[in-house]
């Protein structure tokens, strides 16, 4: 009797348990990665606010975003599809001003996101980009890059390798545009490749990016994984802060 009566608790407790984790799993939130960044040329800082546009009243807690500089706070999870953003101008965050941005997202449940911040205050605009980095073969020793067009007001460029002669990687990439992944080879022997941004009409040299340590196997950062290279600033400014130059995002 005492047997029956144990596997009957027995019998329970696992039906218990398997209830518990069953819930467990099904209250599991599916996480949606969003990262920011302020690719408003100027002295102009963003404060994000996932409440929309109720009052900031702990708005000093809050992380401030400066222009063309990557901030790791500025990574996000996600868990509602229709998320409200807004980004107001610090300091100018107390009600009733009104944000730069009202934003409601429509973002795809485990999506990885990027939400770009650009034009000037006056004239403010934005670029969510999804995407999804391709994977790298060990055998391979490859990595991934791609190009995108942040500069306000630019027109199209093109984008050259420049390694062992000169090769067109880009032809025509307007502002906002963005390009796919391509393969680059990332053994030892490889050596660091140099990317430039012209104008397609003029062919004026506008940035460049070289990449670094590719030849060193401890430091390389480089293979198996994926980088976007972004022209951020603003065309014909020849001033450090709001010059054209190039930018470069891990998209691993």
């Amino acid at each position: 009797m005492k047997i029956y009566k144990f596997q009957y608790i027995l019998f329970i407790s696992l039906l218990c348990f398997a209830f518990v984790s069953c819930k467990k799993t099904e209250q599991t939130p599916v996480l949606t990665h969003l990262t920011l960044f302020n690719a408003m040329p100027g002295q102009l800082r963003l404060l994000p606010s996932f409440r929309g546009t109720e009052p900031l009243n702990r708005y000093y807690l809050a992380i401030l975003f400066d222009y063309g500089v990557f901030n790791v706070g500025g990574k996000y999870a996600i868990t509602k599809e229709d998320q409200p953003l807004a980004i107001y101008s610090y300091p100018d965050t107390l009600s009733p001003d009104k944000p730069l941005f009202d934003l409601q997202l429509k973002l795809k449940k485990g999506s990885i996101n990027t939400l770009y911040f650009l034009g000037k205050k006056e004239n403010p605009d934005y670029l969510l980009d999804t995407y999804l980095p391709p994977v790298h073969q060990a055998a391979d020793s490859t990595f991934g890059i791609r190009f995108i067009n942040l500069s306000y007001g630019s027109k199209p460029i093109n984008v050259y390798l420049i390694k062992d002669g000169e090769r067109k990687e880009v032809e025509g990439l307007a502002y906002k545009g963005i390009t796919n992944f391509k393969s680059y080879t990332a053994t030892l022997k490889t050596g660091n490749y140099t990317f430039e941004f012209r104008d397609q009409a003029t062919q004026e040299l506008l940035a460049s990016y070289t990449t670094t340590e590719l030849e060193k196997p401890s430091e390389n950062k480089w293979r198996f994984r994926n980088f976007t290279i972004a022209l951020i600033g603003l065309p014909g400014e020849s001033s450090e802060l709001l010059k054209q130059k190039t930018f470069l995002f891990d998209n691993y």
